[in-house]
């Protein structure tokens, strides 16, 4: 009679990545995954040489299209990975090795369903503790089937009902690093794609402009922020990163009011009978 195999099979650990133009830090991440089993990068129609860089670590660089938001994108990017675990990093982001040491510790484990792993986020120059921004634990290292995944910003995966979920303690070296925005030139470039999917899902839930819901969104943003989150410990780097995410709130519910404005007659269309109403005159 044969003996069966007492040992336990280790779990084999996908690092999802996905990416566009980001040549400058996609090899520093690479450099932190060599904990993973396998890598899988979706490259979202890059300009620059991230594809051929992630194809020097890994023959799993996929096309992706490009779509307004990349947290919604990342569904696909998932679903062409195959580990029992899947842990999704952003190509701005780093591993240290004791948070890798961690995590595949609590896959082998097997206890838990999905890891909420926090960060530490370097903004404009510095690491910022305040803001609203902190640690900021998210689930980025879960169990496959254990997520399900929406077409929404920020907020892109919820866990299956069941779950078992785990927040490591909230220590530097547990913390994904995050090189976050450089300046604000990239902050309000990124804040103008998410806005619009933003005022996108506002309108969709049926939510109508009003200058109190603007003016109520932005206070309460900057108020969560700088005086509640203590921005003003930071100095000018909060107050900027507190007011513009007011911005953010403000120009969400502007797009919102565009999208209810011109509904029924896009803003071109205005135009084009404008100028054939001026072309009417000149035919006089």
């Amino acid at each position: 009679m044969k003996h069966e195999d007492s040992r336990k099979k280790s779990p084999l650990i996908s690092a999802v990545i996905l990416a566009r133009n980001e040549e400058a830090n996609i090899r520093y991440c690479l450099d932190t995954l060599d904990w993973c089993d396998e890598i899988v990068v979706a490259d979202m129609e890059s300009s620059d040489r991230t594809a051929a860089i992630a194809r020097e670590y890994t023959d799993k660089v996929y096309p992706c299209p490009l779509t307004p938001v990349f947290d919604a994108a990342k569904k696909s990017a998932v679903e062409n990975s195959s580990g029992d675990w899947i842990f999704i990093i952003d190509a701005d982001e780093m591993v240290p090795k004791a948070l890798s040491l961690a995590l595949r510790a609590l896959a082998e484990e097997g206890k838990a369903d999905v890891v909420e792993v926090p960060f530490n986020h370097y903004i404009m120059g510095a690491k910022i503790r305040h803001s609203g921004w902190g640690y900021t634990p998210q689930p980025r290292f879960f169990r496959r089937g254990k997520v399900v995944f929406k077409e929404t910003i920020h907020h892109y995966f919820r866990k299956t009902e069941g779950a078992v979920s785990v927040s490591l303690p909230l220590k530097d070296e547990n913390s994904i690093i995050h090189f976050n925005y450089t300046d604000s030139s990239r902050f309000v470039e990124k804040l103008n794609r998410y806005t619009t999917v933003e005022a996108g899902h506002l309108f969709e839930n049926g939510t109508k402009f009003s200058y109190s819901g603007l003016l109520s969104a932005a206070g309460r943003e900057f108020y969560r922020r700088f005086v509640k989150g203590e921005g003003y410990r930071e100095g000018p780097r909060g107050f900027s990163l507190s007011f513009m995410m007011a911005f953010y709130r403000a120009l969400s519910f502007i797009k919102l009011w565009e999208r209810q404005e011109f509904a029924k007659e896009p803003v071109q269309a205005v135009y084009d009978r404008e100028r054939q109403a001026i072309l009417t005159g000149w035919k006089k």
